[in-house]
Formats: structure tokens, C-alpha cells, sequence
């Protein structure tokens, strides 16, 4: 029988089909956590069930899925679990690189303060690097676009489209982020769905932001709430509530303030800043900082490549 899959040498394993992709996650979730996987082909999971890779604390995945810039459409999960996304829980050891999720429908109804849903990871402790998205997450706590609830690790060179809803906290690449970010951009629609008298926030790129620092990155999706509370509610272009450093980092939406701390942040009026400028000064601080990623401007938005 063919597994859509095949052992290398090293003991890695190399996907071919969308069968494959879900058989790995059953190993995944049956016990082998460390597993390498990478993918061979484009895959399509239109019509099929999905569970998350490392549905939980106790199977977390802990090794590195490679997708080789391979695309993985049509995901689509509608469920009550706690962490959601292609990856539930990724472990520090963890890393998710080198994919497309395109047209993916993600709804979490976890009904608890602890659930995490994001269109590449649910909860991450790990790396996320070069990952995009477009399609929809919705979800409760924690929701974003690439990553529901970023508990550690580092999310460098991503991207989301998706539009994304959620009932704490919001953003258009993480919904809660207590790590590093750096080089990412989301331009989807964000929307706060409020019905909790808890502090709420969502952002165009986060919703809670703590940890360590944000550097070159941007937003342009525009963020909107439904619903009241009684709680603190925290809604700007950029960062729902900012706790950490904010580096040459822009937005252009519906919000007029970025985030409510930190002024390294600018709005895109297109006169004193314009699109230009802003890569210019995002390539600079990437530049001074070590990394790989750069901007380009060859159309409307800037978009990333890595040197």
C-alpha cells in the first residue's frame, strides 16, 4: 500500500500526496513527536478531515517540517479542540519552514480562555520561518493569522492574508506574541469579536505583543470590533497592546494609532511616508540586526525575499 510517503536514510520522511501528509500526522500524534518531514509535492486537502499535527502538550512536535516552498491548499478544520492550525503544538525543538497555506478554513469553538488557533501553528514555542497564508482562522483566545498564541521561539519572514476573527486576543499574524518577530506582514481583515468582560486587544499584525521585541514588520488589513465589555479593550492599526520593543515597524488601515506605547511605529499617509521610505527603513534595521530577509516595492505592498 502506498503511505504517500517514504523513510529516507536518515530517517526523515518525505511526503508525496495529501494521504501522506495526514498518515505523518498520525505517527506525529501516535507518539514519533521528533519525527523530520518534508514535502515533495504541492498538496491538496480539499474534502479531507484534518487533525492538527501535534494536537496537544503531550505529542508537541519537536522536529523540523521542511515544505520546500510547496503549497498545502484547502486545509479546512471546524472543531472544539484546544490548539489548531496545520501544527496544534509546536515544542521549543520545533521548527515549520518553507510553506504555503493557501485557501485554508480554520474554526476553533474552544470554549475555555486557553485555546490557540493559527493558520501555520496553534501554540508555538518554537521557529516559524517563511510561512504564508491566506484563506480564514477564526477561533476564541488566541487567534492569528500564522499563530494563535506565540509562547516563545520566533516567527521570522511570514506572512497572512487571511482574514481572521477572534474573541480575545487578535491579530493578523499572531493573535498572542511573547517571542521574537521579525520581517513579517499581514494585510487581512481583523476583526474582535467581544463577549467577555476580560482585558481584550487585536492588532493588524497582533493582538497582545510581550516578550521580546518586533522588527520590520507591517500591516495593512483593517481591524474592527463587534460586541462590548466592561474589560479593557485595546484596538490599533498595528499592536492590540504592546509590552516590548517595537522597531521600524508600519501600518496603513482603518486605525489612526499603531499600538499605544512605543513611537517607533508610523502610519503610511503616503506623503511624509511613503511605502519607500518605510522599506527603506525596515531594510536598514533588518540589515543592522544581522538577518537575512529583505523588502522589496515592485508593487502596491512590499513583499519579503531572503538573501
Amino acid at each position: 500500500k502506498d503511505l504517500g510517503y517514504t523513510i529516507e536514510s536518515d530517517g526523515s520522511y518525505t511526503v508525496t500526496s495529501a494521504d501522506g501528509l495526514m498518515n505523518v500526522a498520525e505517527l506525529v500524534n501516535g507518539g514519533k513527536t521528533d519525527i523530520n518531514i518534508t514535502l515533495d509535492k504541492d498538496i491538496d486537502l480539499t474534502g479531507k478531515g484534518w487533525t492538527p499535527i501535534g494536537t496537544n502538550y503531550e505529542n508537541r512536535y519537536k522536529g523540523t517540517f521542511d515544505g520546500r516552498g510547496h503549497t498545502i491548499k484547502g486545509l479546512t478544520v471546524t472543531t472544539n479542540d484546544q490548539f489548531v492550525g496545520l501544527f496544534g503544538y509546536l515544542d521549543r525543538a520545533g521548527t515549520v519552514k518553507n510553506v504555503v497555506m493557501e485557501d485554508i478554513q480554520i474554526t476553533s469553538n474552544h470554549v475555555l480562555m486557553s485555546g490557540n488557533t493559527g493558520g501555520v501553528v496553534g501554540s508555538s514555542w518554537g521557529t516559524i520561518e517563511n510561512c504564508s497564508v491566506s484563506g480564514s482562522v477564526s477561533g476564541t483566545n488566541c487567534v492569528g493569522g500564522v499563530v494563535g498564541g506565540q509562547k516563545a521561539g520566533s516567527i521570522i519572514g511570514c506572512s497572512s492574508s487571511a482574514t481572521v476573527k477572534g474573541t480575545r486576543y487578535v491579530g493578523g499574524v499572531a493573535g498572542e506574541k511573547q517571542g521574537t518577530m521579525i520581517a513579517c506582514y499581514a494585510t487581512g481583515d481583523v476583526t474582535l469579536e467581544i463577549d467577555s468582560q476580560r482585558d481584550l486587544s487585536g492588532g493588524g499584525l497582533v493582538g497582545f505583543n510581550g516578550g521580546n521585541g518586533v522588527l520590520a514588520c507591517y500591516a495593512t488589513g483593517n481591524v474592527t470590533s463587534t460586541g462590548s465589555s466592561t474589560g479593557n479593550v485595546h484596538i490599533f492599526g498595528l499592536l492590540g497592546d504592546n509590552y516590548t520593543t517595537v522597531t521600524a515597524c508600519y501600518w496603513k488601515n482603518n486605525q489612526e494609532r499603531g499600538y499605544n506605547t512605543a513611537p517607533e511605529s508610523m502610519k503610511v499617509d503616503g506623503t511624509y511616508v511613503t511605502w519607500q521610505k518605510a522599506v527603506d527603513a525596515m531594510n536598514r534595521a533588518l540589515q543592522n540586526a544581522g538577518s537575512e530577509w529583505r523588502y522589496e516595492l515592485n508593487g502596491a505592498l512590499p513583499t519579503l525575499r531572503k538573501q
